[in-house]
């Protein structure tokens, strides 16, 4: 039960998907080969005719919390109108080695990226590396630890400090995201950590809440600014792991978000 009340639905069952799906899915829409991959891709957005790929990860989306935040969330609900919501495994309960394997399609004991040191120390490639070595451009907006890992490596690589608050992170986010689309990059990669952050400030159900809604307006906005022909694809890292929505037995899943966006006047 969350402190204001009202209580989470609770999936049950095992999730037919995994975190590790993601990148095998990304590297077929962007004809890309991935050197290793414990994943395999999801094969209904083949037919979706997609060119680019939007990706963006929103830490402690899990599948519980996402389905109890809906309602409340305009823009991710038009994305999924012709799009899908998935249960997807979480193959780590930290955020350094689940980004890993989203952005590589391996298990955290394959890419062994356990923490941000080991980040910038490994040879593994990661698909923006992917991307951009196969001349497609691709930007990378995340906190200021994470983009240094892609210095260099890519077109586009925006760092934001996770010292400032949630909110502020994610607006600044936001705005870094949409002036990387003038740029109309092939592979785009952001990070929001606004729900994450309200959990460990130890906030309640109504300020998680309105996290969400804040990042369901920005990705309102990155929809309208993307290119036709771009697949979206949001997911968490892991489910919640402190506080009052935190669900105390597995499995353990993240919401797995996958849609296209309409060509511009479409209804």
């Amino acid at each position: 039960m969350a402190r204001d009340g009202t209580k989470m639905e609770i999936q049950e069952g095992t999730p037919s998907y995994s975190q590790l799906d993601i990148a095998p899915t990304v590297a077929s829409i962007l004809g890309l080969q991935l050197p290793n991959s414990d994943g395999r891709p999801i094969d209904q957005v083949a037919e979706w005719g997609c060119k680019n790929v939007a990706l963006i990860i929103i830490d402690s989306l899990g599948y519980d919390l996402m389905k109890w935040l809906l309602p409340h969330l305009p823009n991710i609900s038009v994305l999924m109108e012709e799009g899908m919501l998935l249960s997807a495994e979480a193959v780590s309960n930290h955020t350094t080695p689940a980004i890993a394997s989203i952005l590589s399609g391996l298990l955290p004991e394959h890419h062994k990226i356990m923490d941000k040191a080991g980040a910038k120390e490994s040879s593994i490639l990661s698909l923006p590396e992917l991307a951009s070595a196969a001349g497609l451009k691709s930007a990378v907006i995340m906190e200021s630890n994470g983009a240094q890992v892609y210095s260099g490596l890519i077109e586009i690589a925006n760092g934001i400090p996770d010292t400032i608050p949630p909110e502020e992170f994610d607006r600044q986010a936001c705005r870094m995201t949409m002036e990387a689309l003038l740029q109309r990059p092939r592979l785009l990669v952001s990070y929001f950590i606004g729900i994450d952050k309200s959990v460990h400030l130890g906030r309640g159900a109504k300020e998680i809440r309105t996290a969400a809604m804040l990042i369901d307006l920005c990705i309102g906005k990155i929809l309208r600014a993307a290119d036709p022909e771009t697949l979206f694809i949001l997911c968490g890292d892991h489910p919640i792991h402190a506080g009052l929505l935190k669900r105390d037995k597995g499995p353990y899943a993240v919401a797995l978000i996958l849609g296209k966006v309409r060509a511009k006047g479409a209804s």
